[in-house]
């Protein structure tokens, strides 16, 4: 059976200069996951991330924790899409961690306004498909994933494969093996938990690779902490 585990990153820095960057919290939430893999008895045979420094962070501190080398393949083609480019499309004073900090400033209640800007930057985003405007474009975003799955599934059949990757990414995959049109990822992007799982499964050779679990985080409800469950 090929076993794919798709894993969120831990909380990154939000509103930071360098979002790509875990937090004390994110660290603390990739230490927990990976004692859960532990106990889960899940070893990898193949542990791939993206090329984001949250993705090697979160896997650097949960392989740790299951007392496992830092073995793994870097595929680009994982990495989050530009939200910075998208919200500064969207709208100038996004633009930049520095403009995003003053409208969340100016806000009494800064997450959920913040959040309203987002889905709306995102939807002008995803029906402009081509559009030269964005550094990447929504065709591009998801044929790189689509392809990069593809090949994980080609190349690696019968192992049990962790990837270190984000939301947004993690939710393309889900959609398609959900049958969902994919410009609808967003809805499960806004809910996957930081260093949540993701696992799909093929039971044999020339089979369909199937979703068996979706934003699996019952290790962070389990302590009673809520801190510990965050979406960014």
């Amino acid at each position: 059976m090929t076993r794919i585990y798709l894993i969120r990153h831990g909380q990154a820095s939000f509103a930071a200069d360098n979002y790509d960057q875990l937090s004390d919290l994110g660290i603390k939430q990739a230490g927990i996951l990976g004692a859960y893999l532990q106990q889960k008895n899940i070893t990898p045979d193949v542990t791939i991330i993206g090329g984001m420094k949250r993705h090697r962070q979160t896997a650097e501190h949960s392989l740790e924790t299951m007392r496992l080398p830092l073995n793994v393949i870097e595929d680009s083609r994982w990495n989050e899409y530009d939200h910075q480019n998208i919200l500064a499309q969207y709208n100038s004073a996004f633009a930049t961690p520095k403009g995003i900090r003053s409208f969340l400033a100016s806000e009494k209640e800064p997450r959920e306004a913040f959040q309203k800007h987002f889905v709306a930057a995102m939807e002008q985003w995803t029906n402009t498909c081509n559009s030269k405007q964005y550094n990447e474009s929504w065709t591009q975003f998801t044929t790189r994933l689509i392809a990069a799955f593809n090949n994980l599934i080609e190349n690696h059949q019968g192992k049990t494969i962790l990837v270190y990757s984000s939301g947004g990414a993690i939710s393309i995959i889900a959609s398609l093996l959900l049958g969902l049109p994919l410009e609808q990822f967003i809805r499960i992007n806004g809910t996957l938990v930081n260093a949540g799982i993701t696992k799909a499964v093929a039971r044999g050779k020339d089979k369909d690779i199937l979703l068996s679990t979706l934003n699996e985080h019952h290790m962070f409800e389990q302590l009673g902490d809520k801190k510990l469950i965050t979406y960014t």
